[in-house]
């Protein structure tokens, strides 16, 4: 048995070492690259959901918005501490820890079975809990009561991702999410228009059920990943499964903080989605079209969050502070190119997008000029909200998250969401371009201030249990 165990340990380090994380070009590219691919290929089933229902009814993409965005406050509650896996997992790979890497994810499962149970009823009153207008209200309704009862998924995803990006294995959820995406465009388009004679048309409870097979089949692929014969001889996948208090603590102590500040952030965009569809439809499409092509685009956001928090908690497990400076001034260029080569055919010719969007059924031509704008102007958002994600990432990969979210709901509740409830009980609330205007002074502000943190160094700590 012995000489098993000290095999076994040396086979794991021989493994762990192939999947080291350096500070070279090409070792920061096959990080992000596939967390570049991974995050598009998300918002692209974002985006084909939209896209489907927007070609079924407009009412229908406005109600699976507004049904849609408290389902996913819900989800990210959860998905928020979950997704710490990623922290815990990175620090133990620097740190050469690798018997430990299974066991906050493991805690973390435990969790999703805890919280799971709480959806059903939540799910179940989804009439009284929403502030959808009464034409959105059917469908708005059946959309989040269905997406409600399984808000614990995306959390147990989070779990089982976290493992594998933690340790700059990023492949696999590259081909997991492009996989679920193939499988949402198809069942999407399927179940919300029907085949005649096979199968009803469902409309936005089509989506939703499209969405729900899609992460199911994501989630049993992530945790054959997790519980494969490789994994389970060098990390202990299936042996570190015992409820460690703890740690169990630990993870909730670090994740609380982001889980609440993305909760209060989620909410705080449902309330301005809300106030726009009770002034008039219009302008809740034009901010629900701007949203579903922000979302597409904000991808780079994204991968660079998750990109720096998995490489920086690597660099931490190591002490290696110098290696995390390489690191972000790098990546800043690449974020710079990046948004260069998606967002500038938004910024020059915004009426290609404008364009696709005619292939509806609907005239919303008279949209045009005001989507043309708000195109512009987010295109500057991006350009400062990738910014502020490499900071982000930094100071998450030290654990360091009451910061960021304090922070970023000061800026987004005084900038935005204030400003807007005024203009909405003055009856001032006439045009979707200044929620866009308002939230490059938010972005601009939570920009300053992490970039102030950050060369503080107040987050540079080990978080490894």
């Amino acid at each position: 048995m012995l000489k098993f165990l000290r095999l076994g340990t040396n086979d794991c380090m021989s493994f762990a070492k192939k999947i080291q994380i350096d500070t070279s070009v090409s070792g920061i590219l096959k990080i992000i690259i596939p967390l570049i691919l991974s995050c598009l290929s998300s918002s692209m089933m974002f985006l084909i959901d939209r896209f489907i229902l927007m070609r079924y009814s407009l009412d229908a993409m406005n109600a699976a918005m507004l049904g849609g965005n408290l389902a996913g406050l819900y989800a990210f509650l959860l998905m928020a501490i979950t997704g710490t896996t990623e922290i815990f997992v990175g620090q133990c790979n620097g740190a050469g820890e690798y018997d430990k890497i299974a066991a906050p994810v493991w805690q973390m499962i435990y969790l999703v079975i805890f919280t799971a149970i709480f959806y059903v009823p939540i799910g179940y009153f989804s009439d009284h809990l929403n502030l959808i207008p009464a034409y959105y209200a059917k469908d708005g309704i059946a959309y989040q009561r269905l997406l409600t009862y399984f808000c614990w998924m995306p959390g147990l995803a989070a779990a089982f991702t976290g493992f594998f990006i933690g340790r700059g294995q990023t492949k696999i959820i590259t081909i997991i999410v492009v996989l679920g995406n193939l499988i949402n465009a198809v069942l999407d388009y399927l179940l919300v228009f029907g085949v005649k004679g096979i199968i009803p048309s469902l409309g936005c409870k089509g989506a939703a059920e499209a969405t729900i097979i899609a992460e199911t089949i994501q989630i049993l692929i992530l945790a054959g990943g997790f519980w494969s014969s490789k994994n389970r001889q060098h990390f202990h996948t299936a042996k570190n499964y015992k409820f460690d208090k703890k740690l169990f603590k630990k993870c909730l102590t670090v994740g609380l903080p982001m889980s609440l500040g993305r909760g209060a952030e989620l909410f705080a965009w449902y309330l301005v989605y809300a106030a726009l569809s009770h002034v008039s439809r219009d302008l809740a499409t034009a901010h629900g079209i701007a949203t579903t092509v922000y979302v597409l685009i904000a991808f780079i956001c994204d991968s660079l969050s998750k990109g720096t928090a998995a490489i920086s908690a690597n660099f931490i497990g190591k002490k290696d502070l110098a290696s995390i400076g390489m690191v972000l001034k790098k990546l800043t260029i690449l974020t710079l190119i990046l948004c260069f080569i998606f967002m500038f055919p938004l910024l020059i010719s915004p009426r290609i997008l404008c364009g696709i969007l005619g292939t509806i059924n609907e005239d919303i031509t008279h949209l045009y000029p005001t989507l043309s704008i708000i195109f512009k102007i987010q295109f500057i958002n991006i350009v400062i909200e990738s910014q502020c994600a490499i900071f982000w990432g930094t100071l998450i990969s030290g654990g360091d998250t009451k910061y960021i979210n304090v922070t970023n709901l000061i800026g987004l509740w005084s900038f935005v969401v204030l400003p807007v409830a005024l203009l909405y009980a003055f009856n001032r609330l006439n045009s979707a371009i200044i929620v866009h205007l308002l939230s490059t002074c938010w972005i601009s502000f939570c920009l300053l201030l992490v970039y102030r943190r950050y060369k503080s160094l107040k987050w540079y700590k080990s978080v490894i249990y």
